[in-house]
């Protein structure tokens, strides 16, 4: 696939089959994840993989537990729902983490994170950035369970897996664009 192909192409997925990925593909995906540019090349970022549908089912009950009572309407009727699954029943969920306390690092991972989501359309797989999920991250006894180290942070909640349906490209707004120099 062309990479222009790619970044066109590429969509948030919310719903999947029910079907594994292998775990050569996930290798090959976060591989192609940590190609992504890093302040000062540090690389301070770990992975946490996740790969149970069941274990995801009772995280996204934790998570949505966890919510605030603050949420704005629309967001509010999505968790009122008994039947909403924030992992959207994907077979895997992958947590980036930060490794140094520095901002950009939250940054770096942030960037690892789009190249994974651009990797895995590149081989038929669905992805999406969870970020109901961050909240319940954060709580200690998330992080105990997930063995993720009191210095990380997680940052970036990928779940993937191969799409039921791939959804059909929405139109994007023309960028905003102010330009400066000195030829104006």
């Amino acid at each position: 696939m062309e990479l222009r192909q790619a970044i066109y192409g590429r969509r948030s997925v919310r719903d999947y089959l029910d079907k594994p990925l292998p775990r050569e593909v996930v290798e090959s995906l976060l591989t192609d994840a940590v190609q992504a540019p890093n302040s000062i090349d540090r690389q301070a970022w770990s992975f946490v993989v996740i790969q149970s549908r069941q274990r995801l089912a009772r995280y996204s009950r934790e998570a949505l537990a966890s919510l605030s009572s603050e949420l704005d309407p629309e967001l509010a009727r999505l968790v009122a729902d008994p039947t909403f699954n924030i992992f959207y029943n994907a077979p895997m969920l992958v947590v980036i983490c930060a490794t140094l306390p520095d901002p950009m690092v939250r940054h770096d991972c942030a960037l690892a994170a789009a190249t994974l989501m651009l990797a895995a359309h590149g081989q038929g797989v669905g992805s999406c950035w969870i970020g109901f999920s961050e909240h319940w991250l954060s709580l200690p006894a998330t992080r105990r369970e997930l063995g993720i180290p009191e210095d990380q942070v997680a940052v970036a909640p990928i779940i993937l897996g191969y799409p039921a349906v791939a959804p059909e490209p929405r139109p994007r707004k023309k960028p905003g664009i102010r330009w400066i120099g000195d030829d104006e």
